[in-house]
């Protein structure tokens, strides 16, 4: 009989094993209503760079639903090679974003560079997250807790941008406090996941996430209005594409 129990709580899907496709497709779904707008609907006019940076995040979700689903199944052996794709796939997302921000800094006109150098803060910035989200899931690849949870993490450095182009489509009155709005839903997330995990080892993942996503939303309303800032955005903008 225990064993049986023990064999039935094995297969509960749980929110980090096959249930993760519960959060990955709310969070695909939030990115496809967020960017409908500016990419999905305007799809046959987007750039070629644009299209490959949404190719390359739609593979990235592809593994987040895939990969627990192969834990799992118990297909280790082809999670593991999987996850090597990740070397590639990670790297060119954080490039191809960094790609799209130098072309836009680059057609800024003189009235539209002030904002499009707070744009190049928050595409640098979650691109950074990201990665130290992904790197950190590799550290602690062997700590399945660990792993697990900073792989959510790279997801959910997609809330802001998706939810304040969402927005902005829909409430462009609210203006700076779209900063606010997303970044208090995605704390509000957060806190609910360390609430969830009270007590278990994983639960430091969403601890540190949280304290690099909160020094993130001090720094938003800080690094953009430098004069250091604003002379790198000029700079950066100024690079050639080719």
């Amino acid at each position: 009989m225990a064993v049986s129990s023990n064999a039935g709580a094995m297969r509960r899907p749980g929110l980090w094993g096959t249930g993760s496709a519960i959060w990955t497709a709310a969070l695909l779904a939030l990115a496809v209503v967020g960017f409908w707008p500016s990419y999905v609907r305007r799809f046959g006019e987007v750039d070629a760079v644009t299209h490959l940076h949404a190719a390359l995040m739609l593979s990235w979700f592809g593994m987040l639903f895939a990969q627990p689903w192969l834990v799992r199944t118990r297909r280790m052996a082809l999670h593991r090679s999987l996850g090597k794709v990740s070397y590639v796939l990670v790297p060119m997302i954080v490039f191809t974003c960094l790609w799209l921000s130098r072309i836009r800094m680059g057609a800024a006109t003189p009235q539209s560079i002030g904002m499009q150098s707070f744009i190049l803060y928050l595409g640098v910035a979650a691109s950074a997250i990201l990665l130290l989200s992904w790197a950190l899931a590799i550290v602690h690849r062997r700590d399945t807790a660990l792993h697990a949870r900073y792989m959510a993490g790279t997801a959910l450095t997609l809330i802001d941008p998706a939810l304040a182009r969402l927005l902005i489509a829909t409430v462009p009155s609210l203006g700076p406090l779209i900063t606010w709005v997303s970044y208090g839903v995605l704390f509000l997330i957060l806190g609910v996941l360390i609430w969830r995990d009270r007590g278990r080892h994983g639960q430091r993942a969403f601890v540190v996430l949280t304290a690099v996503f909160a020094l993130n939303f001090v720094l938003i309303n800080v690094v953009p209005r430098t004069a250091a800032w604003q002379e790198f955005a000029r700079w950066w903008g100024g690079l050639p594409t080719a």
